[in-house]
């Protein structure tokens, strides 16, 4: 009886594919399969039911149409008669063979354990051939009979009918208000683009009153119109985005089908009186204000209602994907559409580009439009109260729910009671005939909280019992088990396609997500199926709702989180979650306390998680400061070991020692977590390298430098790393360690093989000798890293080193020839190289051209650098005695100069000569400027200037 009654609602759907002959017994149609034609309008179709999921291909030459099934299974084709664009059907060798009328197009899919055949009609004769029918004036046009919609599975289950008893009979469509048929074929044409760079789009003339919506089903766009006409595709022959379009009407609608692989889409504007509907290769962010969005309207019966400016009609069809109804609201304005789909318990709200879709799960829910809403609501008699997934009443009734499972809420000695009396079936029933008792006895022990012995007894049946092995509940049971049991890899049962939609299914569905960690995606449906877990037995309860109450935590369900805290006060359990939610709600101490509580019981992971969430709301309250944060949690550290817990535990830990000014410690956390999580390396590879080069640079020196020594390969290649191992050397030089610093360099040059990297690491080193004055072993360092191909800047840097180096050697022509060829970038490195030489004369021309180069001309504003080199020019120009340029200089710059010490020391530098005695206090305050010139000329020397 309880398998008659599953295949209920699959009888039920079968009027939507219009079968035109009866259905085979089912002992036949699991050996040999059933073919079943019927007619429809604009199409025939033939229907393959082979019981069961089964492959297969198609091949078509000419008006011959081949079919070939997995495993050379031929099915019973019967008399083989004919539909609408079939002229015959018969076996071909292996396969089948369908003779189509000249012209007709195929559409195969698959629906369920079914392969529906359409025989579209040929495509319409061209405009100037075809004589469309008209209607009588004074006459209206006759619409088409309307296609029963599918219903789908109650919310509550019906007594079981007899396994032959016939289908009840799909339940009517009825729309909201009449809609007219246009009497006239609409000539759909292109439309021009937009603009620059829009896509191609279309026009529909369906008028001003025809409303419109548009989403995606799988790799189709559907753009429906609430009107239903006839339309002419003929100038959309051959082409490369529309050319593949069909149409289908619906009962007072009109539907365009387009493959269209994602993230392609359409997008429906207004444009006079027609539609237009324009290729986007990337869907566009619809403004917030016109997204469509469900909201909870309260009353006596609640239900729910979707705001819309401009509502159109109610469309009914079979949805592609799920083959349950689908109910479509149009709109009459454009850019109102649904953003993010939304699962509530009994309904599902689709993505839409525009308009309205709900897939609901129950036959009792309706979608009416209104005058500026569209509203959702459930029959009277059903007992279903819709409202938004956070607004839910938990504790309401689980009847009202659909079930997928038979999970009776019985104490645990009447459960108990239950298993003994289904093992005594099962022993005296025949081999072949125990595959429903032991379903029935896995149901029993998954209720009783014992999952592996649930998903044993499941793997028991699908052995002994073929039947049971095919059956998409028993693989579904099988996956709940494995769930439950924390075996995430075998709960493949779960997703199988056959299974018919349901409110525990998708609860189940949801607490897997949970389990992977995807918390947030699975909080609103486990919070609108709570009512489930709650009727649980007490068993099974008690492993669900922790998971379960985390997830509405982390999801922001609080609503559902009081109401599953309030039923299950004294559950220990939930500890940890009650203090997360005081922590949410701003009760610190409330849930400093709840944590404290939770660390010092006896479930060890709850302790390390609650140690963990403790810390972090100290140090957030500002009670703990990053390094305390970092001792207490090093104690967590050691109260679950093994998994993602403990390698979150560790990289927080790292971060807090990193921020503390502790990054050697961090290093040493990070080091240990790669020995003690080695499947993790890959996760601990990045914050090991960045711990390593923080140490490197602000670490104490000497243990940055073991650090090194002993882990070179952590080192990145490129800037990043150049620049780790440069700020060590320093600080080693600054400590008087220029050797250690020096083969530290030369170490990480020679694990470098790029060739970037070698000369800028060779530069580094040579400023580096040349700063302990081995101006030989600069050159050196050059030399070993010199490269061809080298970056402007590079290449600069490393000729004034060399320049500096030939200069200590006492080759200083050698370095200033080598200066000069640089051109502009050498002036400033010249001045510095001459005035070391005492060839002031020089160093104020090589600085007058920098200075012609950098110093803005009149009225700009001299910055800080513009005046330092305006300083050393005239310190320069002073030294070598050229009257006549300082005079110069204080006329071009001396009132631009003014303000601050740079200034002074300007207007002394280019002050008039000695005219009489009372220039006397001005010629002392030159002779002490004059004094103490080459000292302070040693800070205003461009960066990387050598030193006197």
């Amino acid at each position: 009886m309880r398998r008659a009654f599953l295949l209920l609602p699959l009888l039920a759907a079968l009027p939507a594919i219009a079968l035109a002959q009866p259905a085979p017994a089912p002992a036949e149609a699991a050996s040999r399969g059933s073919v079943r034609t019927g007619d429809h309008p604009g199409h025939g179709r033939v229907v393959f039911d082979w019981g069961r999921r089964i492959d297969y291909q198609t091949a078509r030459q000419g008006d011959r149409l081949t079919l070939r099934f997995a495993g050379g299974l031929v099915p019973d084709l019967g008399d083989g008669r004919r539909t609408r664009n079939l002229l015959r059907l018969a076996p071909a060798g292996d396969g089948v063979e369908l003779t189509l009328r000249p012209g007709a197009r195929v559409r195969a899919f698959r629906l369920g354990t079914m392969i529906v055949v359409d025989l579209l009609d040929p495509p319409p004769a061209a405009p100037e051939e075809a004589v469309p029918a008209r209607v009588a004036r004074g006459r209206a046009a006759e619409p088409p009979a309307p296609l029963p919609a599918p219903p789908v599975a109650q919310a509550a289950p019906e007594p079981p009918r007899p396994a032959l008893a016939p289908p009840p009979p799909p339940p009517a469509v009825t729309l909201p208000v009449p809609v007219a048929r246009l009497p006239d074929a609409l000539v759909v044409r292109r439309q021009p683009p937009a603009g620059p760079g829009a896509g191609p789009a279309i026009a529909l003339p369906f008028g001003r009153e025809v409303g419109a919506a548009v989403l995606r089903r799988g790799d189709e766009v559907l753009a429906l119109f609430d009107a239903a006409s006839r339309l002419d595709l003929t100038a959309l022959r051959g082409d490369a985005v529309f050319g593949a379009t069909t149409v289908l009407e619906l009962p007072g609608g009109t539907m365009l089908r387009l493959p269209l692989p994602p993230p392609a889409t359409l997008r429906a504007r207004r444009e006079d009186a027609a539609w237009i509907l324009e290729l986007v290769r990337e869907p566009a962010a619809r403004d917030a204000d016109r997204a469509l969005g469900p909201e909870t309207e309260g009353g006596a019966r609640p239900r729910l209602r979707v705001p819309a400016a401009s509502p159109g009609r109610v469309l009914t069809l079979a949805d592609p994907e799920t083959g349950m109804p689908l109910l479509v609201g149009t709109v009459l304005q454009a850019g109102q559409g649904v953003t993010v789909q939304r699962r509530l318990a009994m309904l599902e709200f689709l993505p839409t580009e525009l308009g309205l879709a709900v897939l609901p799960r129950s036959d009792a829910v309706t979608l009416r439009p209104g005058a500026d809403r569209f509203t959702l609501e459930a029959a009277p008699a059903s007992g279903l109260v819709l409202r938004t997934a956070s607004e839910v009443p938990v504790l309401a009734a689980a009847a009202a729910m659909s079930r997928l499972f038979d999970l009776p809420s019985l104490p645990a000695p009447a459960l108990q009671q239950r298993l003994a009396t289904q093992q005594a079936a099962i022993s005296a029933a025949p081999p072949l005939g125990r595959g429903p008792a032991r379903l029935a006895a896995a149901e029993s022990l998954l209720a009783l909280g014992m999952p592996q012995e649930a998903q044993a007894m499941v793997a028991v049946a699908m052995g002994e019992d073929p039947r049971i092995a095919t059956e998409p509940r028993a693989a579904a049971l099988g996956g709940a088990a494995a769930l439950l049991a924390g075996r995430l890899a075998e709960t493949a049962g779960l997703d199988d396609p056959r299974l018919l939609a349901s409110d525990e299914l998708a609860f189940w569905r949801a607490w897997r997500a949970a389990a992977r960690g995807e918390r947030r995606m699975a909080a609103p449906i486990l919070a609108a199926t709570l009512s489930l877990p709650l009727s649980y037995p007490e068993a099974l309860r008690a492993r669900l709702l922790p998971g379960i109450a985390e997830a509405c935590l982390e999801g922001g369900e609080r609503a559902a989180l009081r109401a599953l805290l309030a039923g299950a006060p004294d559950d220990p359990g939930l500890g940890l979650v009650r203090a997360g939610l005081a922590e949410a709600e701003g009760r610190i101490d409330e849930a400093l306390a709840g944590y404290e509580a939770v660390a010092a019981g006896r479930d060890r992971r709850d302790r390390a998680r609650a140690l963990r969430q403790g810390v972090e709301l100290r140090l957030a309250q500002g009670r703990l400061d990053k390094a305390g944060a970092a001792a207490a949690l090093e104690a967590a550290l050691y109260a679950w070991r093994g998994d993602r817990d403990e390698l979150a535990v560790r990289l927080r830990l790292a971060d807090l020692r990193r921020q503390s000014g502790d990054p050697r410690s961090a290093f040493l956390v990070l080091r240990d977590a790669t020995q003690a999580l080695p499947d993790q390396a890959e996760a601990l590879r990045e914050p090991l390298r960045a711990a390593f080069l923080d140490t490197l640079e602000r670490g104490p020196a000497a243990e940055a430098a073991a650090l090194f020594e002993a882990y070179p390969e952590l080192l990145p290649t490129g800037e990043r790393g150049d620049a780790a191992v440069t700020v060590l050397a320093e600080r080693l030089a600054s400590l008087d360690l220029v050797d250690r610093a020096a083969a530290l360099m030369q170490q990480a040059i020679g694990r470098t093989v790029e060739a970037r990297s070698r000369a800028r690491l060779g530069s580094r080193l040579a400023a580096l000798r040349l700063g302990s004055g081995d101006a030989e072993g600069a050159l050196a360092a050059l030399a070993g890293t010199a490269e061809a191909d080298l970056p402007e800047t590079l290449r600069v840097e490393r000729t004034v080193l060399e320049a500096r180096a030939l200069a200590k050697r006492g080759e200083t022509g050698r370095g200033v020839a080598l200066l000069r060829a640089l051109g502009a970038a050498g002036h400033a490195p010249l001045a510095d190289l001459l005035a070391e030489a005492r060839d002031w004369e020089g160093a104020a021309a090589a600085l007058a051209m920098q200075a012609e180069l950098v110093v803005p001309p009149a009225p700009s504003a001299l910055d800080g650098e513009h005046r330092r080199l305006l300083v050393r020019l005239a310190a320069y120009t002073a030294m070598s005695g050229q009257d006549v340029r300082l005079n110069a200089l204080r006329a071009a710059y001396g009132e631009r100069m003014r303000g601050g010490v740079l200034a002074e020391a300007f207007a002394v530098l280019t002050a008039d000569p000695l005219r009489g005695l009372a220039d006397l206090p001005r010629v002392q305050q030159e002779l002490a400027l004059v004094r103490a010139l080459p000292g302070g000329l040693d800070a205003l020397r461009e960066p990387g200037a050598p030193a006197r």
